[in-house]
């Protein structure tokens, strides 16, 4: 933020020096050897020679202390050699010699006490610049809305999180900097990115060099970072890590590739086994002639934010979107609009796993000072609420740069360069309080076998919103271990199945609709190869109370049932209704008998032919649990299929 400040006071200088230096009679100054100390002192301000302009301005005060041009000047280096105190000092004696004529320090100083965090000393120099006579248009509507922004930063700092801000130790961070990509859903892993010298440096003109790592939490803190191994030339500029939820695919930034379509690319791994497949770059709808970076993937899959310089955005970098068509490829790029992007620069675009909880980092939407994090929350119609500011003290007078939200949204770790660190961007970890967390996502993660001889197999595996009766998330399970891992979101009712050809499918029912009551599953999931006298309940066909018809959060698995007939057309089922033992006997055959025929009749109406149906009652005569409780009784209401 210093730097950023030292550069504009350096165009205004440049201007207000030759003026004033042209017309030796209106400086503060008749010490002529004292103007010329000056004189060769902003020469070489202008050139970039820092230290040689202060010892030259330092020798011209000595010649006259009152020389107030000399202090404004010496201000303006100490700004760039990155020492407000020393910068903020000067500009004051500049002020106190000749208040009128200096009247811009005002400004400087205001800038100076804002990045450092003195909002209040911050708001009153920016007041008094404001007073000052004859301020251009411009002049003016920056002040005024430094002035909101200030207060603005007052408001924050007077409401602060309860949260601790905990500098994870030097087993993660280092005086370069580090900045946080992931953590598992356990939090057991946690995988970084550093920034770190190059020591191929003299043949890439790359002195920086971004490498992958990952820790283990071990004894109740995380282990030595180990080198993320990917199948990358050392020799090429890569960074920007980010996994998708699973693990399995990998999101990467490449620079100055060959090859590529601009100056930074986007590029995607994927991971079959063990092993990781070759680098792939997501293409010319996707990446642009200009810098694209930092993508991530949302949780269900279907949409990659990323950060971009390319024409047609708002401001500088922009944050963007591109959503998965249906022939696998992304879609033409989304500008995310105002809510979230500014004139600035936005950039670390991060969706939490609840897949409309989003947070990145901003440099010019109001806050604490350098880049703050910030979050939006999605509408039911894609556009996004108002961003907010993620407050003290998770934000500080210094950077904020990416943030990462734990699956259950309890812990989150940020990067930042705050005071106090052990040099640059360090990661840090906190609870998440109320105001900025995101809604709660449990997951399912498991591995597919064969149930006769447990090898692993490549299956489909689907989760289905039963209440809007819409596919959430399709994939495949691992081909090599068998293993996939899906979120599942609170808050509705879903239907689980896993299918393969050769197989009955496999099929669960996940009824989340409280939050509290849900939990994540871990399991391995058998499939029974196709045989005759294998079965297979439908826990996703639901009636109406104490009748025959069918519910529509039925269809989904039905129509299951009816591409599983299809792909296999010799095969006969028998379609068997089963109820609990509330009622008499006869009651209960009945109706299990007419549910079964609803399921019958519902698959023939969709071309199923009916000598290949059969459809049996069978009452409360075959319970798989004890009617004892509400829990038996409803796993004994059940559909099922045998292949006959």
């Amino acid at each position: 933020m210093a730097r950023i400040v030292a550069i504009l006071t350096l165009l205004w200088l440049s201007v207000a020096f030759y003026s004033v230096s042209a017309q030796d009679t209106k400086l503060s100054t008749s010490n002529k050897k004292a103007i010329k100390l000056y004189q060769d002192a902003g020469r070489s301000f202008i050139l970039g020679e820092t230290d040689g302009a202060k010892k030259l301005l330092l020798d011209a005060i000595k010649k006259d202390p009152e020389f107030a041009e000399a202090w404004v000047l010496l201000g303006d280096v100490n700004t760039e050699l990155n020492r407000p105190d020393d910068a903020v000092a000067d500009y004051k004696k500049a002020l106190q010699i000749k208040p009128s004529k200096f009247y811009y320090a005002n400004y400087l100083i205001g800038n100076h006490e804002f990045s450092r965090g003195n909002y209040n000393n911050a708001l009153d120099y920016y007041k008094a610049f404001l007073n000052a006579e004859n301020l251009s248009d411009k002049e003016l509507l920056d002040t005024k809305s430094k002035i909101e922004n200030t207060k603005i930063a007052i408001q924050i700092i007077g409401k602060p999180l309860d949260i601790e801000m905990v500098r994870l130790g030097q087993q993660i961070n280092s005086p370069a900097d580090e900045f946080i990509n992931f953590v598992d859903e356990k939090s057991e892993f946690l995988y970084l990115t550093r920034k770190e010298e190059n020591p191929a440096y003299h043949l890439d003109a790359n002195p920086y060099r971004e490498n992958f790592y990952y820790a283990s939490f071990k004894n109740n803190q995380w282990d030595s970072l180990k080198l993320f191994p990917l199948p990358i030339s050392k020799s090429l500029n890569t960074g920007a890590m980010n996994f998708s939820i699973d693990r399995r695919q990998l999101f990467i930034t490449g620079c100055s590739w060959p090859n590529s379509f601009g100056s930074c690319d986007l590029f995607q791994l994927q991971k079959q086994g063990s092993k990781w497949t070759n680098v792939i770059n997501l293409g010319g709808i996707v990446n642009s002639k200009y810098w694209d970076s930092q993508a991530i993937l949302s949780s269900d899959g279907k949409t990659l934010y990323f950060a971009s310089r390319r024409s047609g955005g708002i401001g500088g970098s922009d944050i963007w979107k591109s959503e998965k068509q249906n022939d696998g490829l992304w879609g033409a790029p989304i500008n995310l609009g105002e809510s979230i992007n500014t004139a600035g620069n936005e950039m670390a675009p991060y969706i939490h796993a609840d897949t409309k909880t989003f947070y990145f980092s901003s440099d010019t939407r109001p806050g604490l000072g350098g880049y703050d994090l910030f979050m939006s929350e999605m509408r039911d119609d894609g556009t996004w609420n108002k961003s907010e500011n993620l407050g003290t003290p998770v934000n500080s007078e210094n950077n904020e740069i990416n943030i990462f939200i734990s699956i259950d949204a309890t812990h989150a770790w940020i990067s930042s360069d705050r005071e106090g660190g052990y040099g640059g961007f360090d990661i840090y970890e906190f609870e998440t309080d109320t105001s900025i967390k995101p809604e709660l996502v449990v997951y399912v993660k498991g591995i597919v076998v064969d149930v006769s001889n447990q090898k692993p197999i490549s299956a489909a595996v689907e989760l289905t919103n039963l209440e809007r009766n819409t596919s959430v998330i399709q994939l495949q399970s691992d081909p090599e271990n068998g293993s996939f891992f899906i979120p599942v979101y609170p808050g509705t009712d879903y239907a689980f199945n896993i299918s393969k050809t050769g197989y009955l499918f496999y099929s669960e029912n996940f009824n989340f609709r409280d939050s509290l009551l849900c939990n994540s599953i871990e399991k391995t999931f058998e499939l029974i190869p196709i045989q005759q006298g294998t079965s297979m309940v439908l826990k996703n066909v639901f009636f109406e109370f104490d009748s025959d018809s069918l519910q529509p959060s039925s269809f989904p698995e039905l129509d299951l049932l009816i591409e599983f007939l299809h792909e296999n057309p010799e095969l006969k089922i028998s379609i068997n209704g089963h109820t609990d033992n509330i009622g008499s006997d006869m009651y209960n055959k009945t109706l299990s008998e007419n549910r079964a025929l609803a399921v019958r009749n519902y698959l023939i109406k969709r071309d199923i032919n009916p000598s290949r149906l059969f459809a049996k009652g069978y009452g409360a005569s075959q319970p798989i649990e004890p009617n004892e409780t509400p829990e038996g009784r409803a796993n004994n209401r059940r559909t099922e299929i045998v292949i006959l």
